[in-house]
């Protein structure tokens, strides 16, 4: 009918926060079990590579310290950083995560230099970002996680975190090749799925023509959201400049080595808008370029020219470290970055924390535990850790945390009855004679969220947004699937419109702009530092969405 696990973690998620979790639970001697719905050797946001690590190296310099670092993430993450927790799950790491990433044969360390390579990006006092190698650290790490004995379920969508006695007591997924149904019962949970990405519509019209990875919906979020755990930011729909007609990671490494920016007059745009100018946060990048196209300067371009020819080398070698499809989609285009500038454009959204230094989704404490006890999140699904350097230390500190509960905890039973009912939710959409296809809910979806839920919006456009969602709802129960592949894809449907509803109704309650435009209201267009320097919490109380404020 079935199959059954026993564990003492399970973790939901094969992406680098996952795996880096994984490993630190199984090192300290706890059995785990982890759920990847694609397989771990290539599967998340850096499945095809990474290029960059955010940190700082106590190297000399006074922007170099663990000191300067909280205060710039301090500053820059206002209203949305718990600086308590950043400095637990990342400064308290970082050391270790250095040396964790050159035992797997994966060192920060340029080429053979035994140095790093360091750039300066997205309004960082210095050169944070560190450049390296990534392009087979998935590979490595899942090779760790292997050797160390976790129990590896590959090709495995979760569909339900259980909840007995008030504390997690193990996760249901669907095999998205074999069809099979798993039950694992844990002692705790870590939810490392990542960010929502094919909510809002990519300007190419492709859904799947994504800045990150098309396969993170939102699972971790929704999962715990239905558990009863808190959730925050929310609100903040995140997006970069990619290449005109082509959404790609690598605006990190173009300002990192020095592109400007320039409009279609030739004017560097960006002196308009931020003091630092090109290496301004992202956000103000996105803002310009927005503003840019509105007042008729558009097309918009990155010009290049201006590089020498060792800083182009290393551009275009880090750009292909990040994902082989940018340096193929130059070559296609006949695109020469010495000779000509580079025409971009605004990306899609996606439901993620607004910088690099925070994140947003399942509301972490010290432990990376989550309100609900037992139940623990990682990298881009939880508030307080994203992007690589986050994903690394922080699935680490969850990993560690998870392994400490499960010590001290029993796992509770959950009843036959209970998996049985959930296994028949899980795949009727295959016992279906007829139905709605996911592709169609999903269409209207990023429809709905694109006119009404993106980078400007009004309490009217909100309120019109809650109701074409609402309205959308019932389809949901007339999903039908042909096959275990699009079984996956009508749960993924499910999961997107949730976390729509959820982006929405705290876009609503945020009656302020942050981080403009990841979260702007043309209503209050101002932030707000007295009155919304802080966290919209969201939390399922028995089948009701609730809203509450935390201020930080």
């Amino acid at each position: 009918m079935y199959t059954k696990l026993e564990t003492d973690i399970v973790i939901i998620g094969g992406g680098l926060a996952g795996l880096n979790a994984a490993m630190a639970a199984a090192e300290r001697g706890a059995r785990v079990v982890v759920i990847e719905k694609g397989k771990i050797e290539r599967s998340g946001c850096i499945a095809g590579g990474v290029d960059h690590f955010m940190a700082y190296l106590e190297e000399g310099e006074p922007w170099d310290t663990r000191d300067a670092y909280l205060a710039f993430v301090q500053e820059q993450g206002r209203g949305a950083v718990d600086i308590r927790i950043h400095e637990r799950v990342f400064c308290d790491e970082l050391s270790d995560a250095l040396q964790r990433m050159a035992r797997i044969g994966n060192p920060l360390t340029y080429k053979n230099t035994g140095k790093y390579y360091r750039t300066r990006s997205f309004g960082a006092p210095g050169p944070y970002m560190i450049n390296f190698d990534g392009k087979h650290l998935k590979p490595r790490l899942a090779k760790e996680v292997r050797r160390l004995g976790c129990v590896v379920l590959d090709r495995v969508a979760a569909t339900k975190i259980f909840v007995k006695n008030g504390r997690v007591a193990g996760v249901s997924g669907i095999g998205v090749r074999d069809g099979k149904f798993y039950f694992v019962k844990a002692k705790a949970v870590i939810g490392a799925t990542g960010n929502t990405n094919r909510l809002y519509e990519a300007p190419t019209g492709m859904p799947f023509n994504a800045w990150l990875c098309p396969y993170n919906n939102g699972a971790a979020q929704v999962l715990a959201y239905e558990a009863g755990a808190v959730l925050t930011g929310m609100e903040y729909a995140r997006m970069t400049i990619v290449p005109k007609g082509f959404s790609a990671p690598g605006l990190n490494a173009l300002t990192g080595m020095g592109a400007r920016f320039v409009n279609s007059l030739g004017e560097a745009y960006m002196e308009r808008y931020h003091p630092l100018k090109d290496r301004a946060p992202r956000n103000y990048l996105v803002q310009a370029a927005l503003t840019e196209t509105k007042e008729g300067r558009a097309p918009l371009y990155m010009d290049c020219r201006s590089l020498s020819e060792e800083q182009l080398a290393h551009l275009k070698t880090t750009l292909g470290l990040d994902k082989d499809t940018l340096p193929d989609y130059f070559r296609q285009k006949n695109i020469d970055l010495a000779k000509e500038p580079l025409e971009i454009t605004v990306s899609e959204g996606m439901q993620t924390g607004p910088l690099e230094v925070v994140g947003a989704g399942v509301k972490i404490n010290i432990d990376s535990m989550s309100s609900l006890p037992g139940l623990f999140a990682a990298g881009d699904c939880a508030d307080q850790t994203k992007t690589v350097h986050l994903c690394v230390t922080g699935g680490y500190s969850a990993g560690k945390g998870a392994q400490r509960y499960a010590v001290g905890n029993s796992s509770d039973d959950v009843s036959e009855q209970e998996i049985v009912e959930e296994k028949n939710r899980a795949f009727s959409p295959l016992t279906r004679v007829s139905g709605v296809h996911y592709r169609e809910v999903e269409d209207v979806l990023r429809k709905i969220m694109a006119e009404n839920v993106g980078p400007a919006r009004t309490e009217m456009g909100l309120r019109t947004a809650q109701q074409k969602l609402k309205g959308l709802r019932p389809y949901l129960g007339q999903l039908k699937a042909k096959d275990h592949h699009e079984l996956m894809r009508c749960s993924e449907t499910t999961h997107l419109l949730t976390v729509g509803e959820l982006v929405t109704h705290a876009a609503l309650f945020r009656q302020e702009s942050r981080f403009a435009p990841f979260h702007y209201r043309l209503d209050y267009p101002e932030t707000d530092n007295e009155r919304w320097c802080g966290q919209v919490l969201l939390q399922n109380k028995d089948g009701e969405l609730m809203t509450s404020f935390q201020p930080l």
